[in-house]
């Protein structure tokens, strides 16, 4: 296992009013890297991400082993846990993950003054300079709106930026990307790359059943169906080897969208959502 561990889960278990849904997974991600968790709808990856980041519905109970900088933070809720085991988060629904009733620039300070020790004007000013690193125009007047004023892009974005603030050292993004139009992906996907995965920023779990947006952004992949790991190897070991039968699907719909490339060869363009030949 690759040392400076930031996340390491170990033989999780998940059970939803008794019945399991994830079943003995275990994998890791280290300090700068970006992790994709792979798999169809259903298979349990939200629910992963709920246990990992401390936010599980009442009705998941939690077994195993889940730790973040080598903290054990297992069945403990969000609101418990210590700085060192903070983690950030991005969802796909970014209404429920912003307060509509507060704006955007009151949500965005807080992290500042309180993770950051900033004065109030302080963090304001941070909250501007982070909006534009974050390719929003007009930060200043984006501060003083509502979540349902802005589009969904700008709220993903919003919503990266307070997964930032709070310096994590690690980011769960659960299908961050699915709502938005084609464009705003690939802007949410730079914006993603840009800003984690390396020895100054946090390191990346990044949760879909796209395979291609996985290979725009991320090094290694784990991949899971109904609820167990199936697969776990880099992107071009699995692009070119995939061994079970929801992989070869994934890579079969790859390849589809690059007519004429040989059948689970590397070679990809990863601007195309596919990866190159190292």
């Amino acid at each position: 296992m690759a040392t400076n561990t930031v996340l390491k889960v170990d033989k999780l278990c998940l059970h939803v009013e008794g019945q399991p849904v994830v079943k003995d997974l275990c994998f890791h991600v280290a300090a700068g890297e970006r992790v994709c968790l792979l798999g169809p709808s259903g298979s349990g990856k939200s629910l992963t991400a709920g246990a990992i980041l401390g936010l599980s519905p009442h009705s998941v109970h939690i077994d195993g082993s889940v730790c973040i900088n080598g903290v054990e933070v297992a069945d403990i809720r969000a609101t418990r846990r210590s700085a060192r085991s903070r983690s950030g988060m991005v969802f796909q629904d970014t209404h429920s993950a912003l307060n509509p009733l507060v704006s955007v620039g009151a949500q965005l300070r807080e992290p500042f003054m309180r993770f950051h020790g900033l004065s109030r004007s302080a963090a304001l000013e941070a909250a501007v300079a982070m909006l534009r690193g974050m390719n929003i125009e007009r930060p200043e007047e984006i501060l003083q709106r509502s979540p349902a004023e802005l589009s969904g892009g700008q709220r993903q974005r919003i919503c990266m930026a307070l997964a930032l603030a709070c310096k994590p050292a690690l980011i769960v993004a659960d299908e961050p990307t699915t709502a938005l139009d084609v464009i705003t992906q690939e802007e949410v996907l730079r914006l993603l790359r840009e800003c984690t995965g390396t020895s100054d920023t946090p390191a990346l779990l990044f949760i879909s059943h796209d395979i291609g947006a996985a290979c725009r952004l991320c090094e290694r992949a784990v991949i899971i169906d109904e609820g167990r790991l199936v697969e776990s190897n880099t992107l071009t070991h699995i692009i070119a080897n995939p061994q079970h039968r929801f992989t070869r699907q994934l890579v079969d719909a790859l390849r589809d969208r690059a007519p004429g490339m040989p059948p689970y060869a590397p070679g990809f363009d990863a601007r195309e959502g596919l990866l190159c030949t190292a």
